[in-house]
């Protein structure tokens, strides 16, 4: 399957409470700890490069160990869905409510396939005159973006051009 196909690509979801079903795509977006540090800002205000540098002091402080979390949530945007992602790597505070607690497994509607969850497309996040994605500037800044259910960042590999 290509990526673009992967992108497209739709599920059947049906919520456990209510019982109706959907058929969304679904995308697996993430954050990476601190990374709301850009609801500050603006493109026009500061740059991803600069907000980067500022973001990268916090972090430093905050996990001197280097390791950064990244926290992982399941999205349908454009019809109301977004959770945390299930079988991600549970951190302290992380919730215990996930996506499978609020809808069923999702699975293709032609053939029932389930839904591996590997292989969701991941959000690209963006910073520029275009687009102020909370957190963007991460990508925008290094070219990184986490793998799938990645569940740390390493601070020096992904700032090493930095130095």
């Amino acid at each position: 399957m290509t990526n673009e196909e992967q992108q497209v690509r739709v599920w059947r979801i049906r919520n456990r409470r209510h019982g109706y079903e959907k058929d969304v795509p679904l995308e697996a977006s993430w954050e990476v700890s601190l990374d709301p540090i850009s609801d500050n800002f603006t493109p026009k205000e500061i740059s991803a490069f600069d907000l980067l540098k500022q973001w990268i002091e916090r972090v430093q402080h905050e996990y001197p160990n280097g390791l950064v979390p990244i926290y992982w949530s399941v999205r349908a945007a454009k019809h109301g869905v977004f959770e945390a992602m299930p079988f991600q790597c549970k951190l302290g505070g992380s919730p215990r409510n996930d996506f499978l607690t609020f809808f069923t497994y999702p699975e293709d509607p032609e053939t029932g396939e389930r839904l591996n969850w590997l292989s969701l497309p991941v959000v690209d996040k963006l910073w520029n005159s275009q687009c102020a994605d909370k957190g963007g500037f991460i990508q925008q800044a290094t070219g990184w973006k986490p793998s799938i259910l990645q569940p740390f960042v390493y601070l020096p590999a992904l700032t090493n051009f930095l130095d």
